[in-house]
């Protein structure tokens, strides 16, 4: 299955959405109301208090993926080969969880490059269970800083809800690089991309709904982590 999460105002569906679609039968997009009954009970209020699209994607795309199993992809990731794809995915026949960074940037020997913005995994993957309960554990801290003032608390999704996530959890920091620790070895695929369309997706082939200052990155740097 082809997971896609969605949650806007200015459009119904994903940009790249119906792209995958005709490429793929099975390619579902889903939304909050289909995310909060895979939260705990009392987490549904404060998943729908969150202000950046953004942070509520880096946690729905993990409840899905335990809950469905399969590939998610972003708003922003085309398709490319279906034989490449197929390829790519192979990796779950003998890991629970494939994590994919940009290969083909990494020409230094302490390059690294590592992101959320697609994920592979079987349904149930315990390695899930792992990442969403730092992700809940952070954005209750950050709820508890935010409850104590009115003004802005400064925190960065990279760390909170993002890829540093997916490295503080399973890569020792060593050098030159971060390595995958040894008890995720045989569990976790990490499948650094040749480039931008062998792995069967393209990165950033559907950008249209950014606008001007509305990155993530933008945002967090003066837009408080919760609605008011």
């Amino acid at each position: 299955m082809i997971l896609m999460y969605w949650t806007s105002r200015d459009a119904d569906c994903p940009p790249a959405a119906p792209a995958w679609q005709r490429a793929y039968r099975h390619c579902t997009v889903f939304g909050d109301a289909d995310v909060r009954p895979l939260l705990p009970p009392a987490f549904v209020p404060v998943f729908d208090a969150i202000r950046l699209p953004s942070a509520k994607s880096d946690l729905a795309r993990l409840l899905l993926l335990r809950e469905h199993g399969g590939l998610y992809v972003d708003a922003h990731v085309g398709p490319t080969s279906p034989a490449r794809l197929l390829e790519t995915l192979d990796a779950l026949s003998s890991h629970s969880l494939i994590l994919f960074g940009k290969g083909w940037t990494m020409t230094g020997e302490t390059d690294f490059d590592l992101m959320n913005g697609v994920l592979a995994a079987r349904k149930g993957a315990p390695e899930l269970d792992l990442l969403i309960d730092r992700i809940l554990h952070n954005i209750l801290e950050q709820k508890r800083r935010e409850e104590a003032t009115t003004d802005h608390v400064p925190y960065d999704l990279h760390h909170m809800t993002g890829t540093h996530v997916l490295i503080d959890t399973f890569f020792d920091l060593v050098p030159p690089r971060p390595r995958l620790r040894v008890a995720f070895a045989d569990r976790i695929f990490v499948h650094q991309m040749a480039d931008n369309q062998q792995a069967g997706f393209e990165l950033a082939a559907y950008y249209s709904y950014r606008k001007p200052n509305g990155h993530w990155s933008e945002r967090q740097r003066n837009e408080r982590f919760f609605l008011e």
